[in-house]
């Protein structure tokens, strides 16, 4: 008998589980709370450890069309001075898949033509999930579906994540990220190249997205709700690229974004057959631009562990006891690098410690940085 998934959350994680499991050969139906997809933020960066999952599950001539494959990782100081260039070019030979940027309404155009429109529920606001023979999820518009397996790919906010563990705690420190889109014809920046830049009290970086975009993103002590703020605050960087894409940035594309992880970590991510993954499982902030990459890691690691085992209790089990452990560092590294006193010692030196975090605690080879390049 064919099993039955439900996955809750149409966001990247849930879309990708449910392409993901079809090819396994599971019946598979994607719930979404909001009667039309959305998607947070502008754009997104696609590590190899992520991009790899997307192109295992046939994807990567779809991606080509709209992804960015960039050549160099730029970090500078708010003054321009040049701290670190990564040369990444040859990422697809070192680790598999390059180093990618692209637009978050592509990315989930692409994961929705893959999966077919026919195994996607919109309006499904998720009221709670219980198990007796099944896993039954029951939602606020009076419907309720029957499963083998309930997959909790429904966010920071996750009511699967609520049915089976509780409220949890979360972080109270104030972070927030600002985001805003401009068209790499209006700067004068690489549109190969990704950047970081560091100042004493903030960073911006940039990313090129595909299709003459590119999306920049940003933190800075005190500018919480105030985009004129942010504005004026990075406007001043003046010496390195900042100033000229502020100013060629719409104001109306700029958003913010609250920033939060949890206070203690999940013990567990499972309770029978309805399991967690992404932000539902372990929200982090996005120092290591590796949130949506290890949603997708959870992914690949939660269908292997489904497709080895023929009991699902077994393969929740045999997941989660490998990527509660996997995630733990890089949760850790992305809410060290939101630290701006320790930010403002790395301006006066010579390398990004992202790459570093990135080949020790994602690739897991030890940690020696790639390769740099004048």
């Amino acid at each position: 008998m064919t099993k039955r998934a439900l996955v809750c959350g149409a966001g990247i994680s849930g879309l990708t589980a449910g392409i993901y499991l079809t090819r396994l050969g599971w019946d598979v139906t994607v719930f979404e709370k909001d009667p039309e997809l959305r998607t947070a933020g502008a754009g997104l960066n696609l590590w190899p450890n992520g991009l790899r999952v997307l192109e295992k599950i046939g994807l990567r001539s779809a991606l080509a069309t709209v992804a960015t494959s960039l050549d160099y990782y730029r970090t500078f100081s708010s003054t321009g001075d040049v701290i670190a260039v990564e040369d990444v070019r040859n990422w697809r030979e070192k680790y598999g898949a390059p180093l990618c940027g692209i637009y978050r309404r592509d990315l989930s155009r692409i994961l929705v033509e893959a999966l077919g429109s026919e195994k996607l529920r919109v309006g499904h606001q998720l009221v709670s999930v219980e198990q007796d023979d099944d896993v039954v999820c029951t939602f606020a518009n009076g419907e309720s579906a029957r499963g083998d397996l309930v997959l909790g790919a429904d966010g920071i906010g996750s009511i699967v994540r609520a049915s089976i563990f509780g409220e949890q705690e979360f972080s109270t420190d104030v972070l927030v990220r600002w985001r805003g889109l401009f068209n790499l014809a209006d700067v004068d920046v690489d549109p190969l190249s990704e950047a970081e830049v560091w100042g004493e009290d903030g960073h911006l970086g940039y990313l090129p997205i595909g299709g003459g975009r590119a999306y920049w993103f940003a933190a800075a002590d005190g500018i919480t709700h105030d985009p004129d703020a942010v504005i004026g605050h990075f406007s001043g960087w003046r010496g390195s690229p900042v100033p000229g894409l502020i100013a060629a940035t719409d104001k109306s594309t700029i958003i913010r974004s609250d920033l939060h992880d949890f206070v203690r970590p999940l013990d567990n991510w499972s309770q029978g057959r309805v399991t967690l993954a992404g932000d539902a499982a372990h929200p982090m902030l996005p120092g290591m631009a590796q949130g949506a990459n290890q949603a997708l890691e959870d992914i690949d690691a939660l269908c292997m562990s489904l497709d080895a085992h023929d009991d699902v209790g077994s393969a929740l089990e045999a997941y989660e006891r490998i990527r509660i452990r996997q995630v733990a560092p890089i949760v850790r590294g992305s809410r060290s690098l939101f630290d701006f006193d320790d930010q403002n010692e790395l301006v006066h030196g010579n390398k990004n410690p992202l790459f570093d975090r990135y080949e020790r605690f994602v690739e897991r080879r030890g940690g020696t940085t790639g390769t740099s390049a004048a």
